[in-house]
């Protein structure tokens, strides 16, 4: 397996090497310290099968770099890692297209383990940091397709009355679908029914 390790210090990208090759297979590694490098890596090499992006780089913010590189690998899984596990960052990233969001204070273990589940076509995001609790895959299941479009458009940070124009609802009714959102994701408030949305991968119901 090919890795592009985007990260500015060469201790950790050390450590994250030798993570990945306790990994089975073979593997092989490019590496580089900003995102400029990385983009120049991406172009030439079109075959990497996992990146991983620190978000606090030099010359430029990790969560620009994250959507040149989605749209120079768009098939290629992006992991990102931070220091700061800001919930908004989280969510922010995983919109933008990253497959997993890996806080730098993460055990080996835990590293390990989300490396090989989205290597194996998973995601994972920290659930603790997004979610107060962890929510079951089943959750979402609770929910009409309406309400997982209304969900959907939520998360895209839309108000009641723009949900209403691009479904072609009454704003009331959305007023309706809204509360049965909270209700069925045992939310308080839209920000955390959009981040649950985004641990549940919601967020693109609505097309």
């Amino acid at each position: 397996m090919k890795f592009l390790l985007i990260e500015d210090h060469a201790l950790y990208r050390r450590g994250l090497r030798f993570l990945l090759e306790q990994l089975p297979g073979e593997h092989q590694f490019l590496e580089s310290d900003t995102c400029e490098d990385a983009f120049s890596k991406a172009l030439v090499e079109q075959d990497i099968d996992l990146i991983l992006l620190d978000l606090a780089l030099p010359g430029m913010t990790g969560l620009d770099g994250l959507l040149r590189l989605r749209g120079l690998c768009p098939k290629t899984p992006i992991v990102l890692l931070s220091a700061n596990e800001n919930a908004r960052l989280i969510v922010d990233g995983m919109r933008r297209g990253a497959q997993g969001f890996i806080p730098k204070s993460s055990s080996p273990e835990v590293m390990t383990a989300a490396l090989q589940l989205i290597l194996a076509g998973g995601t994972y995001v920290p659930l603790e940091g997004v979610m107060p609790g962890t929510p079951s895959p089943n959750e979402s299941r609770s929910l009409t397709k309406r309400q997982r479009e209304v969900l959907a458009l939520i998360a895209q940070d839309y108000s009641n009355k723009e949900i209403a124009t691009q479904l072609g609802m009454r704003v009331n009714t959305v007023r309706v679908h809204v509360a049965a959102i909270l209700d069925a994701l045992n939310v308080d408030n839209r920000v955390d029914a959009a981040r649950k949305a985004a641990v549940l991968g919601l967020e693109s119901d609505a097309g």
